[in-house]
């Protein structure tokens, strides 16, 4: 680059994504119309090109101090000195998530990194490593306005007193109804089924849910989604995105997405954002199905965050010289003792969120020891939600989908492609 390009080279400058997979980077100088729309770009380098509209798939303007970055995290070994390197560069360079995605990386390589742990946040509590947010959460507590209370704290931080009285009444009586329900006595069923499908008053949701959402029966659970469905209003929205998140009969799952489907979710949304967030994959999963079905643009940013996600397994294997852990190939264990086909299948879906106990054949006994199993995984039915939503597909590649998305945006210097 001449020294007098580099003088004029902007803060910020256009990136020109071409259909063919390529990238321009400079300064979009103007329009040119005749036969076919062109763009004239003015290169980094000071050279200019003109480029035919119908090659450009989007056009966004990023900072400079972005775009090296790209470029350095694309060059750097895979060591924990050239991550924690970009990290101090990019905090130098005010561009904190990246800092925070090489800290990342960092504590990938080496998981009891101090310094790493500690920048983004976290502590070590009972021999486990976790951010203040994960460790309140693992106590019971839950955020509100800047600080933690108990979930008992918050329904009555969130409810009035005359709120609290009416759900107070509505718990004696659904709990009267499923003795019914449960009994021997054929009238006293039907009765209070016909009581149950009566219901309408919002302030029966908390009884309902605290009284049916985790019930063993499986009907129990389906009268519970048919009674939330005749019910107005927002209050249904957060035990419908319980049961679509929690419950593991994918019948209910589907019934309770087919609910919320149906009425104005907007609120709900933030439930299954939550879930995308979550330690367990299947959760993630069933959170990017719920969006695709109820979803709207304002989740884009967080679906393209959970296209890949790290998951962490703890798995009880026997005590031997062998090193268990997730192996290129895409299968886990070691060189000695080789999990069991089933289980590495298991493992590799996120089918185990609280890890497995592997027994050794042929051995009664034999010392144990509990391991951890690392996996990233791609999450197809996040994908799946974006695609949906956006009409667009740049597969697994977080970066495209975050250029594209900055391309949409009416930000200043964002210009729009005219086809």
């Amino acid at each position: 680059m001449s020294a007098n390009a580099f003088a004029c080279t902007p803060a910020r400058a256009d990136l020109i994504k071409l259909k063919n997979g390529g990238e321009i980077r400079g300064k979009l100088l103007r329009t040119t119309s005749g036969s076919t729309v062109t763009r004239v770009i003015q290169t980094l380098s000071g050279g200019s090109i003109t480029i035919d509209s119908q090659n450009i798939e989007f056009i966004t303007n990023r900072s400079l101090s972005i775009e090296e970055y790209d470029s350095r995290s694309k060059e750097i070994e895979d060591t924990i000195e050239a991550h924690l390197k970009l990290a101090d560069w990019s905090l130098k360079n005010h561009l904190n998530s990246q800092r925070l995605e090489q800290l990342e990386k960092v504590i990938q390589l080496d998981p009891e990194h101090t310094k790493a742990r500690a920048a983004l946040g976290y502590t070590k509590r009972d021999g486990e490593w976790m951010t203040r947010d994960e460790a309140m959460r693992k106590n019971g507590y839950i955020k509100y306005k800047g600080r933690y209370v108990s979930s008992a704290e918050l329904e009555l931080l969130e409810k009035n007193q005359a709120d609290l009285e009416a759900e107070r009444k509505w718990i004696k009586k659904v709990k009267l109804w499923l003795i019914w329900i449960n009994g021997n006595d054929l009238l006293q069923q039907q009765e209070g089924i016909k009581n149950f499908q009566a219901i309408h008053d919002p302030h029966a949701v908390a009884a309902l849910a605290r009284l049916m959402g985790k019930h063993q029966h499986i009907a129990i659970r389906s009268l519970l989604i048919t009674t939330l469905d005749q019910i107005p209003g927002d209050q249904p929205l957060r035990p419908l995105s319980e049961l679509v998140l929690t419950d593991p009969i994918q019948i209910i799952r589907n019934a309770a997405l087919e609910v919320l489907t149906k009425r104005d979710a907007t609120r709900a949304i933030a439930y299954f954002i939550e879930g995308l967030k979550n330690k367990s994959n299947i959760i993630v999963q069933r959170a990017g199905q719920g969006l695709e079905e109820i979803g709207n643009r304002t989740v884009v940013p967080d679906l393209i965050a959970a296209l890949t996600t790290n998951h962490t397994y703890r798995v009880r294997v026997p005590d031997t010289t062998s090193t268990y852990s997730y192996n290129t190939n895409g299968t886990f264990g070691g060189s000695g003792v080789i999990l069991p086909p089933d289980i590495e299948a298991g493992l590799l879906a996120g089918r185990y969120p609280n890890g497995v106990i592997v027994l050794p054949s042929r051995q009664p006994k034999v010392q144990m020891r509990t391991v951890s199993v690392k996996h990233v995984h791609q999450n197809e039915a996040v994908l799946l939600a974006l695609q949906n939503i956006t009409q667009q597909n740049f597969g697994y590649n977080e970066r495209l989908w975050r250029l594209w998305w900055a391309s949409t945006q009416n930000q200043t210097g964002v210009v729009p492609i005219i086809q």
